[in-house]
């Protein structure tokens, strides 16, 4: 979808939503139409629990990747609301970068991994060497975001408070992951304790072939609540959290908790 389809269809159900609550109320609303632009950073979190999977004849044993500090990304767009007596409603149209950190380690057959086993030396049976590793990964999302709020406002119109969905529209995914360990030693073949050299990589979250069971949904959606104080006419500070309640692998079996702080000025053009 082209980001000036997403700005119409942003305009056009603010604009519909504000005729319905209008005849509803049976009042004129308090103030007309405002637009603008915006732009902040994004702070992401969270943590992923993949469950055990085979591997051809290898089972990969299930992972816990754990949160591993907060990952700074940007959030840039429009944004039009229209203001009533007691409430408001407001559409956004955004680019943003979401950076999720994680860390985990996990022992599991040298066969599970290509890249280990295509390192050795000679070709072992499933079973006979573990790999014990520990990585850790950036997973890089790039999407169009269209939230629908609705709000109130306090303190003569300067405080604001809103609520509401958050169409998320993937448009790259991507994890990289930087990988180190060591080869467990094993005396039934001889084999002794061996490091594994640090090696980096990087996946096509959106590419089933590349991601596997990792794969991103291209459209997703989330819940948004936030606060917003207005110093100034012309100017919105904003604070923002959302958390994608609709997923965002396409294996419902991957599981765990995402959530996105957004912190942004927005600058009234009228």
């Amino acid at each position: 979808m082209k980001l000036s389809q997403l700005v119409g269809t942003a305009l056009l159900l603010v604009s519909a939503s504000a005729s319905m609550a209008q005849t509803a109320l049976g009042t004129p609303p308090a103030r007309s139409f405002e637009f603008g632009i915006k732009g902040g950073g994004t702070f992401t979190h969270g943590f992923t629990h993949v469950p055990a999977q085979s591997i051809g004849s290898v089972q990969v044993p299930e992972l816990e990747n754990k949160n591993n500090g907060i990952g700074l990304g940007y959030s840039g767009g429009l944004w039009v609301r229209k203001n009533f007596s007691n409430f408001f409603i407001q559409a956004d149209v955004t680019y943003n970068r979401f950076v999720l950190k994680q860390k985990t380690n996990v022992t599991l057959d040298v066969n599970a991994n290509p890249l280990i086993a295509n390192a050795l030396p000679i070709s072992v049976q499933p079973g006979i060497l573990n790999a014990t590793l520990n990585a850790t990964s950036e997973s890089i999302l790039e999407a169009v975001d269209v939230p629908i709020l609705i709000g109130k406002r306090w303190m003569d119109g300067k405080l604001r408070g809103y609520v509401g969905p958050n169409f998320i529209f993937v448009q790259k995914a991507e994890n990289k992951r930087t990988t180190s360990g060591f080869l467990n030693a094993n005396s039934s073949v001889s084999f002794p304790q061996t490091d594994i050299p640090t090696t980096t990589s990087s996946t096509d979250l959106l590419n089933k072939y590349t991601a596997q069971n990792l794969e991103v949904k291209d459209f997703t959606y989330a819940l948004e609540l936030g606060i917003g104080y207005t110093p100034i006419p012309f100017l919105d500070v904003d604070v923002r959290y959302a958390v994608p309640v609709g997923g965002v692998y396409k294996d419902s079996n991957i599981t765990g908790f995402l959530g996105i702080a957004t912190v942004s000025l927005g600058f009234k053009v009228f």
